[in-house]
């Protein structure tokens, strides 16, 4: 169970993260307890985030994974793209790529098509119909998305977003 604290200075916590770095100031004297505490914080709402929206896309009839390299064929050049690039932008395995391409192939999404300038290389595409069930999706994903971020106000969201674009940087 989740259970969550108000600090001294206005913050609000995680009561189990604040646990741990006492804990771990038995082992880190000189423990950076902010660094450890945003540490724990992204990892903790990242999962929890992940799990609301996978949740969601399964009523939509997708996995968060598949919902993914749909969106990313939806705004590629001809709708199309490599697996070798589908798998940089999922960050997933080829291997893995072609499951999902060959599940979403069987449901009518996508087709595969061999580039016409190199034999070894495949283009994922998507097909018509699946274009048009994508964007019949979207306004369903992006509401799921404002859902899932309704605790935040306009501003959060837009600090929410430059702070982890400065750590990404």
């Amino acid at each position: 169970m989740q259970q969550f604290t108000i600090l001294d200075d206005g913050r609000l916590s995680d009561s189990s993260v604040l646990s741990s770095i006492e804990d771990l100031r038995e082992d880190v004297p000189d423990l950076d307890e902010i660094a450890v505490e945003s540490h724990m914080m992204l990892f903790k709402t990242y999962a929890a985030y992940f799990t609301a929206v996978s949740s969601r896309y399964e009523e939509l009839g997708l996995s968060h994974a598949r919902f993914n390299m749909l969106r990313w064929l939806h705004h590629a050049k001809d709708h199309r793209l490599t697996m070798t690039e589908l798998g940089a932008h999922l960050e997933a395995s080829v291997p893995n790529v072609i499951r999902m391409v060959q599940a979403l192939e069987n449901d009518g999404w996508v087709v595969r098509v061999p580039s016409e300038a190199d034999r070894r290389v495949m283009f994922v595409e998507l097909t018509g119909e699946g274009n048009a069930r994508f964007r019949a999706l979207l306004p369903q994903a992006i509401s799921i998305w404002k859902e899932v971020q309704s605790g935040l106000s306009s501003e959060e969201q837009a600090m929410l977003s430059h702070i982890l674009a400065k750590l990404r940087v």
